[in-house]
Formats: structure tokens, C-alpha cells, sequence
């Protein structure tokens, strides 16, 4: 408890650690969200914490358990309880087992395939009545020298369109 008490000296810093952020949160520390100033509460960002809280390394039990519990605490009603930081920190709290520090790794959001967005604009403008499910849909289907051959077909270039 000691060296837990330790690390909150670190707390009136103006910038927050991450590392005791997801420590307090593994640690069930409800009462965290009230020692923290109120600059350093605006620095925790809930969104991110409920991303961060849902994915852990170790074993496929812990982790499985960590993203069922997350997302049963907290993202079933996480939009309507958005506007209260401090409840969603407790529920945030409430989805560590409550064994230990893990280390909790980031999972980004899927980028977006530029080429494939390249393909959507020129079939776009080769089909401009067709909607655009179906432009998705046929970029999904066609390749880059397809569409070229296409482009050459009806008198365009590339440069014309982008």
C-alpha cells in the first residue's frame, strides 16, 4: 500500500501518467478520480481509458474477461453517462478484476485505404447516377488496372478526375 501511496506524490504534476492512470484503474482505486486536481481531471480522457480498460496482455482468460466486463460496466450505457467523468471512472473501476497491474495495449482504429478511396472518387464520376453503396461496392470488386482501362475507354484521365 506504501508504494502505491508513494506514486500519488507524482499526482500534483500537472500532467498525468498513463502508467498510474491504468495502475489506479487495475488497483480498483475509486476514490483516484477525487485526490487528482481539477486540471489533471480534465487531462483523463474516458473514452480512451474504456479503448485502453478492454484490451489486456497476459493470459486469453484475463483478457477475455477484461474486454466482457468492460464492455458490460461501462459501454452498454456509455453515451448517456458521457457527461459524467467521475461515474464513468467508477465503472471504469469496476471492470478490473482486481489482480494486479496489467499492461494494457492500444488498439488503434482502422485506417482508411487511400487507394481505395481513389477507386470510389473515379468510379464516381464514371457513374454518377449510382449511389454510393453501389460505387463502394463496385471499387470493392474492381481493380486499379480495370478501372484504368475504363478511364481510357470513355476518354479520361486520372488527372481529370482527381
Amino acid at each position: 500500500m506504501k508504494k502505491y501511496q508513494a506514486k500519488e506524490t507524482k499526482l500534483l504534476s500537472d500532467k498525468l501518467s498513463l502508467n498510474i492512470i491504468l495502475g489506479a484503474l487495475d488497483n480498483k482505486d475509486m476514490g483516484f478520480y477525487d485526490k487528482i486536481t481539477p486540471a489533471q481531471q480534465k487531462q483523463l480522457s474516458p473514452f480512451l481509458l474504456n479503448r485502453y480498460m478492454s484490451i489486456v496482455k497476459g493470459s486469453e482468460d484475463l483478457a477475455s474477461y477484461y474486454l466482457l466486463a468492460t464492455n458490460q460496466n461501462v459501454n452498454i450505457m456509455y453515451f448517456d453517462l458521457a457527461k459524467h467523468p467521475k461515474l464513468i471512472w467508477q465503472l471504469l473501476c469496476t471492470a478490473s478484476p482486481g489482480m494486479g497491474k496489467h499492461f494494457h495495449q492500444w488498439v488503434g482504429f482502422k485506417k482508411k485505404d487511400a487507394s481505395k478511396n481513389n477507386n470510389i472518387k473515379l468510379l464516381a464520376k464514371l457513374y454518377p447516377l449510382r449511389k454510393k453503396d453501389e460505387i463502394e461496392c463496385l471499387a470493392s470488386m474492381t481493380t486499379k488496372q480495370e478501372i484504368k482501362k475504363l478511364l481510357e475507354e470513355h476518354g479520361i484521365t486520372e488527372k481529370d478526375i482527381l
